[in-house]
């Protein structure tokens, strides 16, 4: 998958770029519940599709390759920034699993945001 791929090739300081971005994207309480409601649809999603494993799995290897970016980097775990975006890129795995789906392109779009230094997920910042 490309946003595997992109992750791997994060560098510590994109990590903290990156973290930085989520916290601006999120800044006000409509914020906070538009991007509960979008975790509450892809779940949702996983369910009736019966793709909640697969989801896991996804999740587990985003968020594990951006820890890994991490200790290559030789940063000290844990740490605020990766947990951020080790978590944000685990929820954002969830989702593009789906694939097409009522409803989980706009919770893409909303959990994409603040991502815009991966360029595979371009097509989340254009929409």
């Amino acid at each position: 998958m490309a946003f595997e791929r992109a992750l791997a090739d994060l560098t510590v300081p994109d990590i903290r770029l990156i973290s930085l971005d989520l916290v601006t994207v999120k800044e006000t309480t409509a914020d906070e519940v538009a991007c509960t409601r979008s975790v509450l649809v892809i779940e949702q999603t996983l369910r009736r599709t019966h793709r909640l494993h697969n989801a896991a799995s996804a999740a587990l290897e985003a968020a594990t390759t951006v820890q890994e970016v991490a200790e290559r980097g030789n940063v000290a775990l844990p740490d605020d920034d990766v947990t951020r975006v080790a978590r944000a890129a685990a929820q954002l795995a969830r989702g593009l699993v789906i694939g097409d789906a009522p409803g989980v392109d706009d919770a893409l779009r909303c959990l994409g945001r603040g991502w815009h230094r991966v360029p595979c997920l371009a097509e989340l910042q254009a929409a």
